[in-house]
């Protein structure tokens, strides 16, 4: 995208800290919420591509308060069991005007970044490890990350606003992967201490018990969500701030052939596919007609993409309306 487009974006939502609540499996809740605006009946919510959803506790939890047997959108958005996680968002811009394998964008200009940021509550653990300048964090500056917040991870999203499309480039924490190596490698230090053998060498700034003090207390308790929240505060976003409706991910394999790189497996398979994101043989048009991208893009002939589309949504609810007022 063009990267005035981003600065604007930035410019008009502002810089101010966004709170952004999550508790496991929540994107089920926002994914009913935003399909069943206008209070769907379950029967035709459980004959849909959301169906699945259906059956998770936490929805079921979330139905007995609808009691008409339609799934009301406020009763999802506003359902919360009693613990959840707090975190806030940020947003940044990444790329560059050249072409560039290192940016991993699928064609050549920038891409918006929405940030996940901990909250205070983990950074009080982490201001004990007392990490300066001579002393490594968990993050990178090198990528996409939040220059005032501690950023648990980031998703990078292209977009296209003439055709209502967003393509989400990916999902990333950095964060995670190092204090949890960290932790694993202060583990194997201390064992060894104790047997009285050689162990791995123990180079941080910090004692080895503060390093798995820290990760257990503060870390670990994310690891479990934090992709999910991670690709529910993307999609939130695009919907009720950007109010784009058309959301694109990229499949592992045709995505390494698009990006030139090997992410996770898993983020690209199993995580479009539990937010019920259709499998399409064709990515988002933009891609087609950029001059950066369209070579790259024919010469990959089996095409796998992720299609999220609530603008499906809204012509099936435009119909059914059209249908209501003539049978009026």
């Amino acid at each position: 995208m063009d990267v005035q487009v981003a600065e604007e974006i930035i410019a008009c939502l502002g810089q101010a800290r966004t709170k952004y609540f999550y508790f496991k499996d929540r994107y089920a809740l926002m994914l009913l919420g935003q399909y069943c605006r206008n209070r769907e009946p379950i029967s035709a919510v459980r004959h849909s591509r959301l169906g699945r959803l259906l059956g998770k506790p936490l929805v079921r939890e979330a139905l007995r308060y609808c009691g008409d047997g339609r799934v009301q959108a406020e009763v999802m958005r506003n359902f919360w069991p009693q613990q959840f996680h707090c975190y806030t968002l940020s947003l940044g811009i990444w790329g560059n005007e050249r072409k560039s394998r290192w940016y991993q964008t699928s064609r050549v200009g920038h891409n918006l970044v929405l940030q996940l940021n901990f909250s205070n509550v983990h950074d009080r653990h982490y201001r004990r490890l007392k990490i300066d300048g001579d002393c490594p964090g968990f993050g990178f500056s090198c990528h996409p990350t939040s220059r005032v917040r501690n950023t648990l991870a980031w998703s990078r999203i292209d977009l296209d606003l003439a055709s209502d499309t967003a393509l989400i480039e990916e999902i990333q924490s950095d964060w995670l992967r190092e204090a949890h190596g960290v932790c694993e490698m202060a583990k194997r230090y201390l064992a060894a201490v104790k047997a009285g053998r050689k162990g791995p060498r123990w180079y941080e700034c910090f004692p080895p018990e503060l390093a798995i003090e820290y990760f257990e207390t503060a870390v670990a308790p994310h690891m479990a969500v934090w992709t999910e929240a991670m690709l529910a505060a993307t999609i939130e976003f695009l919907l009720e701030e950007i109010g784009v409706r058309r959301i694109y991910f990229h499949s592992w394999e045709t995505g390494k052939k698009v990006k030139h790189c090997s992410p996770p497996r898993s983020i690209y398979t199993a995580l479009p596919e539990k937010f019920c994101f259709s499998c399409v043989s064709r990515g988002p048009q933009f891609l087609y007609d950029d001059k950066s991208s369209r070579r790259k893009m024919k010469k990959i002939e089996s095409q796998h993409w992720y299609l999220l589309d609530f603008n499906e949504r809204s012509s099936t609810d435009e119909k059914e309306q059209a249908a209501q007022f003539r049978c009026a």
